[in-house]
């Protein structure tokens, strides 16, 4: 669960900004700003991830 939390939490933080920045006339409705948040959120999730384990392993060798 350790290894998980932080890459969870800088998805939601994302996905939060996604939501607070203006959108275009037509798009600024809660599910196109969430949609393109998890465009956004997605690959930095799946980078914070790897990045989370690797240093885990990292850490367990020593």
């Amino acid at each position: 669960m350790r290894k998980i939390l932080i890459p969870v939490l800088i998805y939601v933080v994302v996905c939060l900004v996604m939501l607070m920045l203006p959108a275009s006339e037509g798009y600024d409705t809660m599910s196109w700003k969430l949609l393109v948040g998890q465009i956004y959120a997605l690959p930095i999730l799946f980078i914070a991830i790897l990045f989370s384990l690797i240093l885990n392993k990292k850490l367990a060798r020593k």
